[in-house]
């Protein structure tokens, strides 16, 4: 035995396996650690998938809400421009105005000339009489049945001022 431990060869192959040994204790160590390394970048990607879904599922639920609420105001929107279109074919402030104005004038003519009055009183006492009888009776049932033409002959100035003459002339003889 002390001949093998003087010869060169054992001394050769006991340093190359020490040296083999330390190579491949090295790589273990660096594959141990390489392993460890990867497990931990492994949780990671997977931390960064679960976190990158959250944000998509949470971004698409909140495009759903912004487009659900768009779709509600495009509705409101509608609603409120027929709502408008509505109101604007009511009889407004403009219609009751015009309706004041005509009744201050209406007034001033009571004042400003006599005879206008009483024709005006007679005219509406008639007008208030025939809308009276129409509402009721057989002139009622006659207008819902044969609704009033607009091209239904009137009586004409001419007519109504020779009207006026004849009843000026009457209660001048009273």
């Amino acid at each position: 035995m002390e001949d093998l431990f003087k010869s060169p060869f054992f001394w050769g192959l006991v340093l190359g396996l020490f040296v083999g040994f330390c190579l491949l204790y090295v790589s273990w160590s660096k594959r141990s650690m390489l392993r460890k390394q990867f497990k931990e970048k492994s949780n990671e990607l997977e931390k960064l998938k679960k976190h990158l879904d959250t944000q998509m599922s949470i971004n698409a639920k909140g495009n759903e809400s912004m487009k659900d609420e768009l779709e509600k105001l495009r509705e409101q929107n509608e609603n409120l421009r027929v709502n408008l279109e509505t109101l604007k074919t009511k009889p407004g402030k403009a219609e009751t105005r015009t309706l004041h104005i005509y009744d201050k004038a209406l007034h001033l003519m009571y004042e400003q000339a006599p005879g206008f009055a009483g024709h005006w009183e007679r005219a509406v006492k008639e007008a208030e009489a025939d809308i009276a009888e129409s509402e009721s009776g057989l002139k009622k049932l006659i207008t819902k049945v044969f609704r009033p033409s607009l091209n239904a002959p009137t009586t004409s100035a001419k007519e109504l001022a020779e009207k006026s003459e004849i009843s000026a002339q009457d209660s001048s003889k009273e």
